[in-house]
């Protein structure tokens, strides 16, 4: 469980992260009319606010560090924090006070610490296998990186894409 790092490429990504795109893009997001920069902007404005819990979604920890009030940081943090992917037999984030981010038994998603390398400075972070798409996908990452330098850019963004999801209604 906790040998994760030989489910990793030689770029430190995902090894068939590609297929996840087409997961997102085609099975959740385009078949409601989204396009690619509507699922970024939706990622990074839903995903500032609230955090996983272990018990519920079997993923832990908060995507930002301050998770009640709307920004640009998760754009800004995926791009520019070191990211590792880890699961729920990771003990060594128990030891650096992060044991906030271990995940369920079975789960693994990626934290924003290092084996051996405590700071202080820097909050519990979690992001997603599905989130860490939106840095490795070109497509994705060019909208990433536009909100990562325009938080209004989001914000206006967000807006028209979230009113657009809560007004599509259901077809089941």
């Amino acid at each position: 469980d906790s040998n994760v790092s030989s489910s990793l490429d030689e770029t430190g990504k995902v090894k068939g992260w590609e297929g996840l795109c087409t997961h997102v893009r085609n099975e959740v997001f385009y078949r409601m009319g989204f396009n690619d920069q509507e699922i970024v902007a939706l990622l990074c404005g839903g995903h500032v606010y609230g955090r996983c819990h272990p018990n519920f979604s079997g993923y832990a920890g908060p995507w930002v560090e301050h998770p009640t009030q709307f920004s640009n940081e998760y754009a800004t943090d995926m791009l520019e924090d070191e990211w590792t992917l880890v699961s729920h037999g990771d003990t060594w984030l128990d030891e650096i006070g992060a044991h906030e981010l271990r995940p369920a038994p079975g789960n693994r998603q990626f934290v924003n610490k290092v084996p051996g390398k405590v700071d202080d400075d820097e909050p519990n972070q979690m992001m997603l296998l599905s989130d860490m798409i939106l840095a490795w996908d070109p497509s994705f990452r060019y909208y990433l990186e536009m909100y990562a330098a325009d938080e209004n850019k989001l914000k206006n963004d967000f807006g028209a894409a979230f009113k657009k999801l809560t007004e599509l209604g259901c077809g089941f």
